[in-house]
């Protein structure tokens, strides 16, 4: 008859590590969760990318609007034709994002001093909806 010492150690012998059963139930547990996580990971991804391209046209947008201010500040000097004359298209991302701008000159105004109105649009390249569009007003007062 084997002591209660030996059939101890044969019990603990018999029971350590794990089985092949338990590592393949492990596997597959943790399969079924990664598969579970996995949508929401490209999902998140693709979010970013679109984030990523509504900032650099955004960007963009902001920079050419600024330039435009930065031309015309609220004075007396300030001519409707100079400001006509800015409209442009086709104004390529300096970032390389692939964005392009588009700036339109509204009408000038019936009597003067008076705000004619500027609009850029950025463009994705392969898109034909405009990604961002910003709108500013300015003063002018000749012509």
């Amino acid at each position: 008859m084997a002591s209660y010492s030996e059939t101890t150690t044969q019990i603990r012998d018999d029971q350590s590590g794990m089985s092949l059963v338990e590592v393949v139930i492990a596997m597959f547990i943790l399969a079924v969760m990664s598969s579970a996580v996995l949508p929401l990971l490209i999902s998140g991804i693709q979010v970013s990318a679109v984030n990523q391209d509504v900032v650099a046209a955004n960007a963009l947008a902001n920079s050419q609007l600024a330039q435009l201010q930065a031309s015309f500040p609220n004075s007396a000097e300030n001519s409707c034709a100079a400001v006509a004359a800015k409209a442009a298209n086709g104004i390529a991302d300096p970032s390389g994002s692939g964005s392009v701008a588009t700036i339109t000159v509204g009408e000038c105004p019936n009597s003067y001093p008076g705000v004619v109105e500027v609009t850029v649009t950025v463009f994705r390249p392969d898109a034909t909806k405009a990604t961002v569009t910003l709108d500013s007003a300015l003063l002018v007062s000749t012509p």
